[in-house]
């Protein structure tokens, strides 16, 4: 029966172990497969860039006042008592509250 040790350059203490019966150790490749976002990554995604949109948005381009509400869309998600939960609505725009002006996201 053969031993199967991994392989790591790191560890330089560690001696390999090989019976006497078997030729010397082999290295075998690991193939890597392309790399695939996990599931909760990518809904980080989407909550990154509702917040840089957000942080880019936080000042009137007219009267530089930081009093902005920003304009969503009715599509966010509901919890089990059908109310919004806040923050998964899409942004749509900006509404400076003390001059008016609106503007897009």
């Amino acid at each position: 029966m053969s031993i199967l040790k991994i392989y790591y350059p790191e560890d330089t203490r560690s001696e390999s172990v090989v019976s006497r019966d078997e030729p010397t150790p082999m290295i075998l490749p690991f193939n890597r497969g392309f790399f695939r976002k996990p599931h909760y990554v990518q809904q980080e995604d989407w909550v990154l860039k509702r917040a840089r949109t957000l942080f880019k948005n936080h000042q009137c381009p007219a009267c530089n006042s930081s009093a902005i509400e920003s304009l969503e869309l009715r599509d966010g998600l509901l919890n089990r008592k059908n109310r919004l939960i806040p923050g998964t609505a899409t942004v749509v725009g900006f509404r400076c509250e003390s001059c008016d002006t609106e503007w897009p996201a």
